[in-house]
């Protein structure tokens, strides 16, 4: 229900491996005996308005959670995002998340908007949309810092 692209259609899959555009959606993927089961993924815009703010998504598969799998990854993009230059990340929810919204709190990031009723699921049933940021420190910020 949280997913927002069918992943269980193995030609969306497809499509994503046979068009992999790294500058664009770099992912990094957690395995365990050769299978995946976690993945974060920073999503940029290469030009446009939004040149300077990176997304974030991450999923977990449920045995794997509560384990902080999904800290680990999300601190990684967040640092990839960093050393790529990016000043800002976001991450969008639905309303029912309330685990991963308070986890992204504890990572530094803030919500900057809730949208009642606003986008819909898979079973088009609707839900609260919850954008989420966290402003990035460059390594010339940091510098500054001894």
């Amino acid at each position: 229900m949280f997913i927002k692209h069918r992943v269980q259609d193995p030609q969306v899959i497809r499509d994503w491996c046979q068009n992999i555009d790294l500058h664009r959606n770099l992912p990094l993927l957690a395995t365990i005996d050769g299978k995946i089961v976690g993945d974060a993924t920073l999503h940029q815009q290469l030009g446009g308005w939004k040149r300077h703010i990176g997304r974030v998504s991450v999923l977990v598969l449920p045995h794997y959670r509560g384990r902080g799998l999904a800290r680990a990854l999300i601190s990684e993009i967040v640092a990839l995002a960093r050393s790529l230059g990016l000043e800002k990340v976001e991450a969008e929810f639905i309303g029912e998340q309330e685990a991963a919204i308070k986890m992204f709190e504890l990572l530094g990031f803030s919500k900057l908007l809730r949208l009642e009723d606003y986008v819909k699921d898979m079973q088009a049933i609707t839900h609260d949309y919850v954008l989420m940021g966290l402003h990035l420190k460059t390594d010339e910020e940091y510098a500054g810092m001894e």
